[in-house]
């Protein structure tokens, strides 16, 4: 199990739930199917699917946890045709304009007739839990289901004191800083060869390097005509590559294959090899988040 985009988050007091008592809480929220009348549910699963037992996977202290989501599928097309027709028929019936409000009750009425035979999409999103580090890691690039994970995990516990990292200077600072003074790049890190500028002020013009040399003045010189660094990728001490977002999200997320490796000698069953799996990519959270938000928190000299 290895993440691929991460939003992450930090504890603002000490989480001191075991994993048995984190599972105990999780499992007042467990995952159900829809009923027939509901749009959508959430709820908790077990991180290792039909081969595990427990709703939380510990390892070495940290802590694995998954949430699912089940999605009826309605086009809107179809809702919007029936709407159409039964709005069609009751005007050439009754001879009048069917009016907003009509039409609204009708596509009400369209929509619980549809409902119960309705395609459920389910979908998972994980998250892992760095007691001791003060994390919590969820595997997204969309903030908002991030958010969604965090609010029902808030639900779940009754209070969840999680923020996002306060730094002293925003990453689209750093990275536009970065681009243009690679000597100013912190230790450990390299700028790769893809990034993405927007014009600042509210002004138009969005500008996608991709596969060139962000060193060179031909890239330099739209942030001297005001362009400012949305996201870049990025490489972290030859074990991690990834894009940096202006939002502090980390994305594409790439490990070295040495490290992948590692975990693929581990050997074992399924299980093994997703807590192998784990531990590894932990460890590297653990060093990787620091040092990026170090990073953001040394501005240029004035």
């Amino acid at each position: 199990m290895w993440f691929k985009n991460i939003q992450f988050y930090a504890f603002e007091d000490d989480f001191k739930l075991t994993a048995a008592q984190l599972h105990e809480a999780l499992l007042t929220r467990k995952a159900r199917d829809c009923g027939q009348m509901e749009m959508a549910c959430e709820g908790w699963s077990k991180p290792l699917g039909h081969a595990g037992q427990m709703l939380v996977h510990e390892s070495n202290g940290a802590l694995m946890l998954c949430m699912r989501r089940e999605d009826k599928v309605l086009p809107a097309s179809l809702v919007r045709e029936q709407v159409v027709e039964r709005a069609f028929q009751i005007e050439a019936e009754a001879g009048r304009p069917v009016g907003r409000k009509e039409k609204g009750d009708i596509k009400e009425q369209v929509l619980q007739e549809l409902l119960p035979r309705a395609l459920v999409r389910a979908s998972h999103t994980y998250a892992c839990i760095l007691p001791q580090k003060g994390w919590l890691i969820v595997d997204s690039s969309s903030a908002s289901k991030a958010e969604s994970l965090i609010e029902l995990l808030r639900k779940t516990l009754g209070t969840l004191n999680v923020v996002l990292p306060a730094t002293n200077e925003s990453p689209e600072a750093a990275m536009t800083r970065w681009l243009m003074n690679d000597t100013a790049l912190p230790e450990g890190f390299e700028v790769e060869d893809e990034c993405e500028m927007q014009a600042g002020e509210g002004a138009e013009g969005v500008v996608r390097c991709k596969y060139v040399d962000l060193s060179s003045a031909e890239v330099r010189a739209h942030v001297a005509l005001g362009r400012r660094v949305k996201k870049m990728a990025m490489n972290w001490r030859e074990r991690m590559s990834f894009v940096l977002h202006e939002d502090m999200s980390v994305r594409r997320l790439k490990f070295d294959s040495a490290i992948l490796d590692e975990a693929g000698e581990s050997g074992g069953d399924d299980v093994a090899r997703f807590d192998a799996d784990f531990t590894l990519m932990v460890a590297e959270f653990g060093e990787f988040l620091p040092e990026l938000l170090s990073a953001l928190n040394t501005e240029a000299e004035a």
